[in-house]
């Protein structure tokens, strides 16, 4: 920059400031009222473009050179050449990075975060975001990576919470489990305690069928004595006899008859006496063998219903083998329960962790949005600062920092090691007078150093006694 020279702005009647060939610090001095912030707001404007300085009192132009631009000001601003020095405006505003003027410390740091971003001019693509579930990243606008990041955290933060409460839930109900299973393992066969119930109830069932057969039998019985003792009791082999005889003299009368002719009307008289007689013997004898047979039949019923009757103590051990039956399946499908309970409070136990695991690697992930804004940060030239937790941290002799801790003077030294390393060789940068001010001799010297290695042209201001005038740290 070969010159810089200020006419008729606010109390300044002409002043030309030295310009370093190589950079370094350029601090207007003078008593309060003098034009030092004049000064330094009409170099800004005649390379910002922006702004209109003040005319001195009765002037009608007045005039402001500085970076090959020359800005002219009167009833219009008119401003001329090709701008041939970097600035940080538009870019950065160092005095908000140093005090947003917002009261939150987090609030301020995502201020300066999002000022340190811009600066960067870094956006984001989604193939750079390595190890974020794609959904996560719908809906995201990578190009102002301070809120994309904040609401990628937000997220990762509200899913972590949705699995630290499944989490609980899970290892309540691991607990709940276990809690009822106890800390009885002993071994349980269900299928063989079920099969000694079937095989004790079907031996009682057959016992008791026996019984009721018996008891059916019994009854039979006794209707069959009662019929029995109602049917008369018949000489068979007499009846029998008789016919035989009879039929013998049926067959002699015949032959008498036949060859007795004077006899045949007494023989057959005797003879249908006999016949009728016969009759009646005939229905005698049939009676009595139906007799006979249902008598047999009866007798016969008799013995084949004659089961044998089980006794009070088969009853009794068949009575107790299904009870102990039932005692053990009662203490294997309880012990086959507890086993359940416990493998699914296991299962509850391992999902809890699972989804405990979830919500770390969520809060991990979380974590990881601000390593995305501290490498963006980091590539800011001169930029020490670095992003954990939403809040900018420095390293510092106390350890990690943080940035809003540091004293004012600190805040300004890092925040223009940071303009002067981002403006770049052969730019210019203007900064307050209060931030010069704020900064101990060591600092200032340090500032001055960092400009002169930078090739950058710093413009300041501090007070004194004397009138307005320039001198070269």
């Amino acid at each position: 920059m070969k010159e810089i020279s200020i006419k008729n702005i606010g109390p300044i009647a002409a002043i030309s400031l030295p310009v370093p060939e190589n950079g370094g610090v350029v601090v207007l001095t003078g008593r309060n009222g003098s034009g030092k912030s004049t000064a330094l707001e009409a170099v800004s404007a005649a390379v910002s473009g922006k702004g209109k300085p003040p005319l001195k009192d009765l002037a009608e132009r007045g005039e402001v050179v500085a970076g090959g631009v020359k800005l002219t000001v009167g009833r219009n601003v008119r401003r001329a050449g090709e701008l041939e020095v970097a600035t940080l405006e538009g870019r950065l505003s160092v005095a908000d990075l140093v005090e947003p003027g917002i009261s939150d410390p987090v609030r301020a740091d995502a201020t300066r975060i999002k000022a340190l971003v811009g600066l960067s001019g870094a956006a984001l693509e989604k193939d750079e975001l390595f190890g974020f579930q794609p959904e996560m990243l719908d809906g995201l606008d990578l190009s102002d990576p301070v809120s994309a990041m904040a609401e990628l955290k937000r997220r990762l933060d509200i899913g972590a919470r949705e699995y630290e409460k499944l989490s609980k839930a899970e290892g309540d109900k691991a607990a709940a489990m276990l809690a009822q299973a106890g800390d009885s393992d002993s071994a349980h066969d269900v299928n063989a305690a079920m099969e000694a119930v079937m095989a004790a109830t079907r031996a009682i069932d057959q016992i008791m069928a026996q019984k009721s057969a018996a008891d059916a039998a019994k009854i039979r019985a006794g209707q069959t004595r009662e019929r029995l003792a109602m049917t008369p009791i018949v000489d068979l082999v007499a009846v029998e006899d008789e016919y035989a005889r009879t039929s013998a003299k049926v067959e002699s009368l015949r032959e008498k008859a036949q060859s007795l002719k004077a006899a045949y009307n007494a023989a057959v008289e005797e003879f249908k006496e006999v016949c009728a007689k016969l009759d009646l013997d005939l229905e005698r004898l049939k009676s009595a063998r139906d007799a006979a047979e249902l008598r047999g039949q009866l007798e016969r019923a008799l013995l084949e219903s004659a089961p044998i009757e089980p006794d009070a103590s088969e009853i009794e051990a068949a009575q107790e083998r299904l009870a102990d039956a039932k005692v053990a399946l009662d203490a294997a499908q309880r012990a086959k329960l507890a086993s359940e309970l416990r493998r699914q409070g296991i299962e509850k136990a391992e999902e809890a962790d699972r989804l405990s695991e979830e919500s770390v690697s969520l809060r991990r992930k979380a974590k990881q949005t601000d390593e995305v804004l501290s490498e963006i940060v980091s590539d800011i030239p001169g930029c020490p600062l670095k992003v954990s937790d939403g809040r900018l941290i420095i390293s510092t002799n106390r350890g990690p920092t943080l940035f809003s801790e540091l004293s004012h003077g600190e805040k300004w030294r890092v925040a223009l090691d940071i303009a002067i390393g981002s403006v770049g060789a052969g730019g210019l940068l203007a900064i307050p007078q209060e931030a010069w001010e704020g900064l101990d001799s060591d600092n200032r010297a340090a500032v001055a150093s960092a400009a002169k290695a930078g090739n950058v042209l710093v413009i300041t201001a501090e007070c004194d006694d004397g009138p307005l005038s320039a001198k070269i740290i």
